[in-house]
């Protein structure tokens, strides 16, 4: 069975550097991360805290974690950036990212139109000296550690108001290299992959009550695509619960409490295909952001809320 685990969780490795890029189910929390035109389109600056862990049960399972930072410079300028740490045993990655956002209003109903730049640097570990490894002359599986860094960039454009969003980005426009393959039919290549997001709210219940629908789109070159449907119940702003589904089974609860400047949420996510399914028990993520108002974000001309 201990042998069983190990093959598994190098196949889940090397299945999430084909993915890539880490996803988050709370994709509307920290959608800084997925796009860098976003950077600037809320209410008020933020600092968030979020950290999955994937295939609770598993030993040495997935764990993502990123703090991000976003808020408005002047009435049409943002920055932002992010930290994060995806740690896939016998897989690492750090990634450090700024971003600058430009703003443009396009009439009196408080439609705007962003745009967004981001520099990367990007850190990559392979370590395969603590795995227990069968005897191969395969030279992928080699009994040593391989890091590299890397700098790559990403792009994004974003369509909001009061009431609605719609973005379109890409990341790694650089295709990088961070492993020398052995065979040119497996390039070991950072590949581009590109997101779409948008939703929309809908006022209910004397305006206490919202219901919003949103939808995240990704796909990566020479990969498979996932799309996430998400609908939220929110009260008063920022007290929340929804529904998530994938295209690849899984289906997750989420829920938000918002005390004051600090909000919380939570998000529990199952998967209902495939062998994994009933050998673990979910995937647990937890998101605290710090929000906080300076002369800035009261100027800028942001509209989204939490």
């Amino acid at each position: 069975m201990r042998k069983v685990v190990v093959i598994f969780m190098i196949c889940s490795s090397f299945l999430t550097q084909a993915q890539q890029e880490p996803l988050f189910t709370q994709y509307y929390v920290n959608d800084i991360i997925i796009n860098p035109a976003i950077s600037g389109s809320k209410q008020y600056s933020s600092i968030v805290l979020q950290s999955q862990k994937k295939w609770l049960g598993f030993e040495n399972a997935p764990m993502i974690t990123s703090i991000t930072y976003q808020g408005a410079l002047n009435n049409q300028s943002a920055i932002g950036g992010y930290l994060m740490y995806d740690n896939s045993y016998p897989f690492t990655r750090s990634d450090l990212n700024l971003s600058y956002a430009y703003h443009i209003p396009l009439d009196y109903d408080e439609v705007n139109l962003s745009f967004g730049i981001s520099a990367d640097l990007l850190y990559y570990n392979l370590n395969f000296n603590d795995m227990m490894l069968p005897e191969t002359i395969d030279p992928a599986f080699t009994n040593k550690t391989y890091t590299k860094i890397l700098p790559n960039a990403s792009a994004g454009v974003y369509l909001y108001a009061p009431n609605f969003y719609l973005g379109y980005s890409s990341k790694n426009l650089i295709d990088t290299e961070f492993k020398e393959s052995q065979t040119s039919n497996f390039p070991n290549l950072i590949y581009r992959s590109y997101y779409g997001v948008a939703g929309y709210r809908f006022l209910i219940l004397n305006n206490d009550w919202q219901i919003e629908p949103s939808l995240l789109y990704s796909k990566q070159e020479n990969s498979y695509n996932t799309l996430n449907l998400t609908t939220r119940i929110i009260y008063l702003d920022n007290n929340w619960a929804g529904v998530t589904l994938r295209n690849n089974g899984n289906i997750g609860f989420n829920f938000g409490l918002g005390l004051g400047t600090l909000n919380f949420g939570y998000s529990f996510d199952h998967t209902f295909r495939g062998d994994i399914a009933e050998y673990n028990y979910g995937t647990h993520e937890f998101t605290i952001e710090f929000s906080f108002e300076n002369l800035a974000s009261k100027r800028h001309i942001s509209y989204w809320g939490y």
